[in-house]
């Protein structure tokens, strides 16, 4: 058996020492190992393809890596079986995945026995045909993730994104509440026409290290649409505290309808009404660019990856 493991040195928790510890891993249990650096954007996408012969393809990195590696195989036919270790900055996938949020080292022991994993088929998600991972959002504050420094990362981890934010939100939040998106969208047959901060189509328990859909399937075919109207006046800062404690297990998301559309569909049309978004989208933390069709943008489930995941994944 060959694996070759892609891993990204300038993810928050990656460390040449984490790196070792997951050749060891695969090569206690008899499997040949070569590794391959992800030297700027877009490489991850260059050599998952080139290494798609091997049975087991290894990712390390954070969220954006994961999505890389799913654009990558949104353009070939997969043959390796998908590993990924979460070692980025907030990891939202990692629980998804049955991984460990923050401990590269525990998530690494979770394969010690590859015969324990089980293969999973994960939707792969598109946007107008651009695949990516795990979400794709547009609106206030999604620049943010892409946006926070290294710095920032690197020394306070999640907390770094919530820093940052406080330090520019300020500012940025009369201009951005100024310019709402302007959308409209069928849900259940009809057609809702709105004036919204933000628009999160994700497939997700935990999206920006909230776990806001403890239910969410990554395999059922299924995802995840979350339209913010704007915020609930007096009780934004009680949101934000539940939001805040314990990463959100106190946060009913369903009981600010008012405020908050979200719904479960295999298929999502959006059209905008002003054109392209002015901060652009983001799919899974990055920077992405995604052509609208008439100003419009078609999201669903095109294919699924084969990914092996620890038997915790399936008690998540």
């Amino acid at each position: 058996m060959k694996a070759s493991i892609i891993y990204n040195p300038n993810a928050t928790g990656m460390s040449m020492e984490a790196l070792r510890c997951m050749s060891r891993t695969l090569e206690n249990q008899g499997v040949e190992t070569a590794e391959f650096e992800s030297k700027y954007p877009g490489h991850t996408i260059e050599l998952v393809k080139k290494e798609n012969n091997v049975d087991l393809l290894v990712t390390m990195g954070g969220d954006g890596t994961l999505g890389e590696t799913f654009r990558a195989f949104g353009e070939i036919d997969q043959k390796a079986t998908l590993l990924h270790i979460s070692t980025g900055t907030a990891n939202d996938t990692a629980n998804n995945l049955g991984l460990f949020q923050g401990s590269v080292h525990s998530s690494i022991r979770l394969y010690e026995n590859l015969n324990n994993c089980i293969l999973v088929p994960v939707d792969m998600l598109t946007a107008n045909d651009i695949p990516f991972a795990y979400v794709s959002c547009c609106g206030t504050f999604t620049n943010l993730t892409y946006e926070t420094p290294k710095s920032f990362k690197k020394n306070f981890g999640k907390m770094g994104y919530y820093m940052f934010s406080g330090l520019v939100g300020l500012s940025c939040l009369p201009e951005v509440i100024h310019k709402p998106l302007k959308i409209s969208y069928e849900k259940d047959g009809e057609i809702n026409v709105a004036s919204v901060l933000t628009m999160v189509v994700s497939n997700t328990k935990t999206f920006a290290g909230f776990k806001l859909f403890p239910h969410a399937s990554i395999s059922d075919g299924l995802f995840e649409v979350t339209v913010l109207r704007g915020l609930p006046g007096i009780k934004t800062p009680k949101v934000l505290s539940q939001l805040l404690y314990k990463d959100g297990e106190n946060f009913d998301i369903y009981a600010y309808s008012k405020y908050i559309d979200t719904f479960q569909t295999d298929n999502f049309k959006v059209m905008f009404e002003n054109g392209e978004p002015r901060l652009g989208f983001n799919h899974d933390g990055d920077h992405a660019f995604v052509s609208l069709n008439n100003n419009c943008l078609e999201y669903k489930v095109s294919k699924k990856v084969k990914m092996l995941l620890p038997q915790r994944a399936i008690k998540n």
